[in-house]
């Protein structure tokens, strides 16, 4: 009887102990491998979603500051320009908390320069400058072509001076802030930016060789609107004119006769 007990102790223990076979080796590594794949779309897409909401959280500091702006001046801030030479940015700088210059008040997703503002005012006399940040302006609507280095207007005229208040026909519409759009020339390294906005090609010369950016949330741009709200824009509607041309424009209006050509769209249908 003993006998047949320590019989049955040994073959369960061999049952126990029974090394895997190499199917089931390898089904277990596709099980941990598939677990891991989840596990990381899952901390990127939450990654993502708080990169989102801090930038969103910026556009919302930055618009609280144009608010405080306006109403002090009852214009809105210029695009750049001087004397003594400024950007929008250093205008609201006096309402914000944190200077523009400091990484806090960016976007965490920003590239450019290695995700670095860059700021070299001009010289007293005038000249060339540096001014990259993960924010742009709505110059074209805010003031017109002109302004806004060259690039085809969006049906407005060159206003070139502070905008009033009363001029933006509907706040909750028109943009004013958003993500800047990331370029890098084929021939060098890094990201740069522009601290303007515009829904045309960053170059209008089709020899240019740069490559742009993809959309830095989503497939879209945060963006501060004119009110003081914080949507996300999906690229395809934000960079295609028949459907955003009027959030850009303070008349709120189309303008189509005097778009860029369709060949310096960025979306083109």
């Amino acid at each position: 009887m003993l006998f047949i007990l320590a019989m049955k102790i040994g073959e369960h223990m061999d049952h126990r102990f029974r090394a895997f076979t190499l199917v089931e080796l390898l089904v277990v590594i596709a099980i941990i491998a598939i677990l891991a794949a989840l596990l990381l779309t899952v901390i990127s897409k939450a990654e993502a979603a708080g990169q989102g909401a801090s930038c969103k959280n910026h556009l919302r500091q930055i618009g609280l500051a144009m608010e405080m702006y306006v109403s002090d001046t009852k214009v809105y801030p210029r695009g750049m320009g001087g004397p003594p030479f400024r950007t929008w940015a250093d205008r609201l700088a006096p309402y914000n908390s944190v200077p523009w210059t400091n990484a806090a008040w960016n976007c965490p997703t920003y590239i450019a320069e290695g995700g670095h503002v860059a700021w070299q005012p001009p010289p007293p006399g005038g000249g060339n400058f540096e001014a990259f940040s993960s924010y742009a302006y709505n110059a074209l609507g805010m003031e017109g072509s002109g302004i806004a280095w060259d690039w085809p207007p969006l049906g407005l005229g060159n206003l070139n001076l502070a905008l009033p208040e009363n001029r933006v026909v509907d706040p909750s519409e028109m943009y004013a802030v958003g993500d800047t759009r990331p370029f890098q020339y084929h021939n060098l390294i890094g990201f740069d930016s522009q601290m303007l906005m515009s829904p045309w090609k960053i170059f209008r010369l089709e020899n240019a060789q740069y490559t742009e950016a993809k959309a830095p949330h989503a497939d879209g741009y945060n963006l501060l609107f004119v009110d003081g709200h914080v949507n996300l824009v999906k690229r395809r509607d934000y960079l295609y004119p028949p459907r955003s041309a009027k959030n850009w424009n303070r008349d709120h209006k189309l303008h189509r006769w005097s778009w860029a050509p369709t060949n310096e769209w960025v979306i083109q249908n």
